[in-house]
């Protein structure tokens, strides 16, 4: 088994300044510098620098860890939440357009148009 150290003392020290500072966009960017040079996820970084400040009292970084793990987690469920909506509304344009081919009613082809005139809107609004 192959075994390598990687020191991260400068990007942890610039952590615990701008953790003190609560100053979160730089403490993310040491948190991303930490992520390149052991090849981890951010998550996995953020859990283990919340173990160790945890075990070692360091309360601002532990509480910045925290925070910032929390910001990550809120943009996940907000990516997810607009992939599930884009998603719907994707289907209901597929099921507009089938009912659309099948349908020689003209007040029922204007209705499914703005359907998906409306569910196309609905997904530019996401994005």
């Amino acid at each position: 088994m192959i075994k390598a150290e990687i020191d991260i003392t400068e990007q942890m020290q610039g952590f615990s300044k701008f953790a003190k500072q609560n100053d979160v966009n730089h403490a993310m960017d040491e948190i991303l510098l930490i992520c390149r040079k052991t090849m981890m996820t951010p998550q996995i970084v953020l859990y283990q620098i919340a173990e160790a400040a945890n075990k070692n009292n360091q309360i601002t970084d532990y509480e910045m860890a925290c925070k910032i793990q929390k910001l990550l987690d809120d943009q996940r469920n907000e990516i997810k939440r607009k992939s599930e909506m884009i998603e719907d509304s994707v289907n209901d344009a597929i099921f507009g357009l089938k009912e659309l081919a099948k349908s020689s009613n003209p007040a029922m082809i204007k209705n499914y148009i703005e359907a998906i005139r409306l569910d196309l809107e609905q997904i530019e609004s996401v994005l």
